[in-house]
């Protein structure tokens, strides 16, 4: 019979690599809509969160220029999307202005 101790350790493996997985996909997605609106013109700024774990505060929040709604875009409510029809200093402050250069600074370390 294994140890709990080696239980444990096992099933927390498992679940970084669990874990890992579901930042990349996450992150990639984010990623591929901040390249959609740069292909648009729009300006898109990013945030990370740095603050809580991911499945308490969520990866970030990405700020495109623009007045639509999250929910008709992407047919669901996106906690990390918001669309700003005026950029100001207020609204993107501790963020980075993200560029097709420069799109892997849309991160999470975890």
């Amino acid at each position: 019979m294994k140890s709990l101790e080696s239980f444990w350790k096992e099933t927390k493996e498992q679940f970084d690599k669990l874990e890992k997985s579901l930042i990349d996909c996450y992150i990639g997605f984010l990623r591929e809509v901040a390249r959609v609106y740069l292909n648009q013109g729009r300006r898109v700024f990013f945030r990370e969160n740095r603050v809580v774990h991911w499945g308490e505060g969520n990866f970030g929040t990405l700020i495109i220029e623009g007045n639509e709604e999250v929910g008709e875009v992407f047919g669901d409510y996106i906690s990390e999307v918001r669309f700003e029809p005026e950029i100001s200093e207020k609204v993107i402050r501790g963020s980075v202005e993200i560029k097709k250069e420069n799109i892997e600074d849309i991160k999470y370390e975890s």
